[in-house]
């Protein structure tokens, strides 16, 4: 809170300085894969200079009527419950001075997993329920926001309900309390409050995440985990060529502080700086670099201050001040985008805590519109991380939040190879997706992100093969919430040393997407 007090002293300064009439919509859009893929699509072209890395976007970014994906393309006439089912916010207020704009949020999802021969599948209804509330608006020429927030109860698939109880939170979501038949309770919120700071500076700071990259994975930093607080400065200079993102954040591990006179004791907190450099030399070509440092929160002496590193908001100097071997966890990367044509684009990710090739990582990639045919898209993907990627020699600040991966899913140790195929009309509302993911992972010690290299390097050693298949239908209902029905199977086979599982789902789900669920490891 400190640090977010003093940055915003220095952002009411710089406004105070600033000449120009700013009248920006900052609030963030959708955070979620089909909103940001359709924005980076409608922006693809070899001319245009558009930062496309980092995610999530915001409203200023683009024009939204240019973009197909938030098109109606309806008869022009609806009535009122038309309109605000099919095309229009639930609720839209407007003045010269102010906006705001709510939506319900549902996320209602029923299935069957007819590959599970266990007596789970016997008992158990196969489900997910959340309620909740999303709003948007704009406060004068200067401030913007978004805040959201999500209840949930869910049963989910036998092989799920025990990953998520080797992580002690549901995927991406947080913790989560036990219901009867197994069924988890877990609440989640988004919160962001963005400032137009000057014409080339805005601060968007509250509880969130992100997501660098065109993949759908990230080698450098993923929206897989729960949301953190954080706080995070974007500039842009030379004619939109240069755009400059310097974010703090705070991060915890699932490990109890000493008890003391509470009845229950807080987390072990670890600080989050991430530091990234997109550059457009040319409009084919987007190049970015990337610095991340978890720094040290705690030890056996009890909480610790925060160094001076921890508050510069210059890249790369705390990687050269203390290396990639301290005790504040270091990770640089480089991210790349290539336009071949208007609708094929060639991407990539580089990435590494030490210098040594296990702790290394990388990412090749293409996306092609319409390719193979009109309305239809293809993304081919690989991603690699080496053995002791993301590890630190204390455990607590590895590259993780809340018992996950800051980075890839997986976290450490694993090969992965990712086709995408998606059709989308032109003109109506209807959609389909293909999603084939094939995984070498150490299910063992030696592919568990929360342990040390040392363990890594002597714990057991269990390697598997996970494959996935996921076909999903769509009818995008209101374009502009994200609100789609979809009838869907997700094949998944599981083979380790320990045995083999095969589910093989069947779902159908009502859902105002407003985040990606990451459930394919």
């Amino acid at each position: 809170m400190r640090l977010i007090k003093r940055l915003l002293v220095i952002v009411l300064l710089l406004s105070a300085f600033g000449t120009d009439h700013l009248h920006a919509q900052l609030y963030q859009e959708p955070f979620e894969r089909t909103v940001t893929e359709g924005v980076e699509d409608a922006y693809s072209a070899v001319d245009t200079l558009f930062h496309s890395a980092m995610k999530p976007y915001h409203a200023d970014q683009f024009v939204r009527d240019s973009i197909p994906r938030f098109r109606t393309y309806d008869r022009r006439y609806f009535n009122l419950t038309e309109v605000k089912f099919l095309k229009e916010h639930l609720i839209e207020l407007k003045e010269d001075d102010f906006e705001l704009y709510m939506d319900a949020v549902l996320d209602l999802n029923i299935g069957r997993d007819l590959g599970d021969t266990s007596s789970w599948q016997d008992t158990v209804q196969v489900f997910n329920n959340t309620r909740g509330l999303a709003m948007y608006g704009r406060i004068g020429d200067r401030v913007s926001f978004h805040a959201s927030v999500f209840e949930n109860q869910s049963q989910f698939q036998d092989w799920m309900y025990k990953y998520t109880d080797s992580l002690g939170v549901v995927p991406g979501q947080g913790r989560f309390k036990e219901l009867e038949s197994n069924a988890r309770d877990y609440n989640s919120a988004w919160g962001v409050i963005s400032i137009q700071a000057a014409k080339w500076l805005q601060v968007h700071f509250g509880q969130g995440k992100h997501f660098i990259g065109s993949g759908y994975r990230s080698m450098l930093l993923s929206d897989v985990a729960s949301n953190y607080p954080f706080i995070r400065l974007k500039a842009n200079f030379w004619k939109n060529r240069i755009e400059y993102t310097a974010m703090n954040a705070e991060m915890f591990n699932m490990e109890r502080l000493p008890l003391g006179e509470v009845p229950e004791s807080l987390f072990k907190r670890k600080g989050y700086t991430m530091r990234y450099l997109s550059v457009i030399p040319h409009p084919r070509l987007e190049l970015g670099l990337f610095e991340a440092v978890v720094h040290q929160r705690w030890d056996s002496t009890g909480t610790k201050a925060y160094g001076w590193d921890f508050y510069q908001p210059l890249p790369f100097v705390s990687t050269a001040v203390n290396g990639l071997d301290s005790v504040n966890n270091a990770v640089v990367g480089l991210n790349a985008k290539i336009k071949v044509s208007d609708k094929l684009f060639f991407y990539g990710q580089g990435v590494a805590d030490q210098a040594e090739s296990r702790f290394s990582g990388f990412q090749v990639g293409l996306r092609w519109k319409d390719f193979p045919f009109k309305t239809t898209t293809l993304r081919l993907e690989y991603n690699e991380g080496g053995a002791g990627i993301f590890t630190n020699k204390r455990n607590l600040q590895n590259y993780t939040h809340m018992n996950q991966g800051l980075a890839h899913p997986l976290g450490t140790n694993f090969k992965e190879y990712i086709v995408v195929w998606q059709q989308r009309t032109r003109k109506k509302r209807l959609w389909s997706e293909w999603r084939g993911i094939y995984q070498i992972h150490d299910g063992g010690i030696r592919g568990n992100i929360q342990s040390t290299p040392t363990e890594l390097l002597d714990g057991t050693h269990d390697p598997g093969v996970t494959m996935i298949s996921d076909l999903q239908f769509g009818y995008l209902m209101n374009p502009t919430s994200n609100m789609n029905a979809i009838i869907g199977w997700t094949w998944r086979d599981r083979s380790t040393n320990a045995g083999h599982l095969v589910s093989s789902f069947y779902y159908f789900t009502f859902r105002v997407a407003l985040f990606n669920r990451y459930y394919d490891v």
